[in-house]
């Protein structure tokens, strides 16, 4: 499950909307009825932190680029 946020083209009323992917998405505004929503698009709050399949497998030093592009990567090339 998720939170969707949709604002209404006409009022401006943003809707917030729990709800799995498969979910139709909502079709008219809760405040004025119209059916011009748009799903907004926000950064998400999913933080990869510590050990597991992403610092020691994915994210190992065989997958950086030999370039050393990746300014972020524990290794430092």
């Amino acid at each position: 499950m998720a939170i969707y946020h949709y604002r209404c083209e006409d009022c401006g009323v943003v809707t917030c909307v729990w709800a799995k992917m498969s979910d139709p998405a909502p079709t008219h505004c809760p405040e004025c009825n119209s059916t011009k929503l748009t799903k907004l698009m926000e950064r998400t709050s999913f933080t990869l932190k510590g050990g597991g399949w992403f610092a020691q497998g994915y994210a190992g030093h065989d997958n950086c680029p030999s370039s050393g592009c990746c300014s972020g990567c524990a290794h430092n090339h």
